[in-house]
């Protein structure tokens, strides 16, 4: 979304998450990307203990040394991804005009939406699409009712800067930076037809994205994952949340029987993720009355939760399901096995590294 770079064969995708990091490494067989190495680290005792969104100052580039050590990558060629909590990403619509002056009106018209001033944020735009507005009544249709679809991402410069230090701090080359939800989109969706809605659901976070066509239209960021659920566990069960997080991960919730007592004390955040799912389909909706969302895509370490992809297409009335990330990539066979116990944590690196190979 900053920068733009030439093809090369081979790419680390650098997920920098509240749970830790996590790396992945495509490289390229003909035309085909394939996963040849991954490696990650996560430390539930501090995530747990710890309230913040925020990217771990200066914990994360000695977190990211150790993990690339113990990955022995063969290359430092990376694609970082920016979280979406940190990221502002807005969609405009501006009158068709020629291509040198849409970057001056994009930024102009930025301001009504970017709530901290234009020269603090780094910003990016896409035309997304473009639409004619009918005349009014007795009117002529002309050049001026033609309209272009902006999508416009902003980030803090002061975010840019503390990915950049801890890519300087990895020694690694930052190829590129990306917002997750556009690597975890090209990683579960690609070009796929249709629209669909994306839910990562992490420790601390979910990010909806729902796309339509390959297109993303419509996001949102809300403070609700695994977290709030081992919480909600630890307080109804009077456990230590490190034996309430091992509870949530043991596979015996089941979300589907209402009459369980681990489903009763985690209903209520999953009902939280399910409300925003539902507002971001509003929003969707009002704006796009004719398309419909045909599924959900569910990824993050907490769509591993037992029986949730039940309980969600229940609750929405439309499928879910759990997103295959190795989809678009050959994997090793001695990879095999492990990668897809891991895959659902390693969508956003696995779409941030096919980013490097594009």
């Amino acid at each position: 979304m900053f920068d733009f770079f030439s093809s090369k064969n081979k790419c680390l995708g650098i997920d920098i998450g509240t749970t830790g990091v996590k790396v992945v490494e495509l490289k390229k067989e003909g035309n085909a990307p394939i996963l040849s190495n991954y490696a990650f680290s996560y430390d539930s005792g501090s995530l747990l203990q710890s309230g913040g969104l925020e990217v771990l100052d200066g914990q994360t580039g000695d977190i990211l040394v150790n993990v690339l050590k113990k990955g022995n990558f063969s290359t430092k060629r990376a694609v970082l991804g920016i979280p979406g909590f940190l990221a502002l990403i807005s969609f405009m619509e501006l009158p068709e005009m020629p291509q040198n002056e849409i970057d001056q009106a994009v930024r102009f018209e930025a301001n009504k939406y970017i709530p901290t001033p234009i020269e603090e944020v780094s910003l990016g735009w896409e035309i997304v699409g473009s639409f004619k507005e009918k005349p009014v009544e007795g009117g002529l249709t002309t050049r001026h009712n033609q309209k272009m679809q902006i999508m416009v991402v902003t980030v803090p410069k002061n975010s840019i800067e503390k990915v950049s230090a801890i890519a300087q701090r990895a020694k690694v080359k930052m190829a590129a930076m990306e917002v997750e939800n556009f690597a975890a989109v090209r990683c579960l969706v690609g070009n796929d037809k249709g629209t669909l809605m994306v839910a990562n659901i992490g420790a601390k976070a979910t990010d909806f994205t729902i796309v339509s066509d390959g297109v993303v239209r419509v996001t949102r960021s809300v403070d609700i994952g695994g977290v709030e659920i081992t919480r909600s566990i630890a307080s109804g069960m009077g456990i230590d949340l490190q034996r309430a997080d091992k509870l949530k991960k043991s596979g015996r919730i089941n979300l589907m029987d209402p009459k369980d007592r681990l489903s009763g004390l985690v209903s209520p955040v999953m009902g939280m993720v399910t409300d925003e799912a539902r507002r971001l389909r509003d929003i969707f909706y009002k704006k796009n009355p004719l398309k419909k969302i045909e599924r959900v895509i569910l990824t993050g370490g907490t769509s591993k939760l037992a029986t949730i992809a039940e309980y969600l297409s229940a609750q929405l009335s439309v499928e879910c399901r759990i997103g295959n990330a190795l989809a678009r990539v050959g994997v090793e066979k001695k990879n095999q096995q492990a990668a897809e116990q891991a895959a659902p944590e390693l969508a956003v690196a696995i779409g941030l590294a096919l980013r490097g190979l594009e």
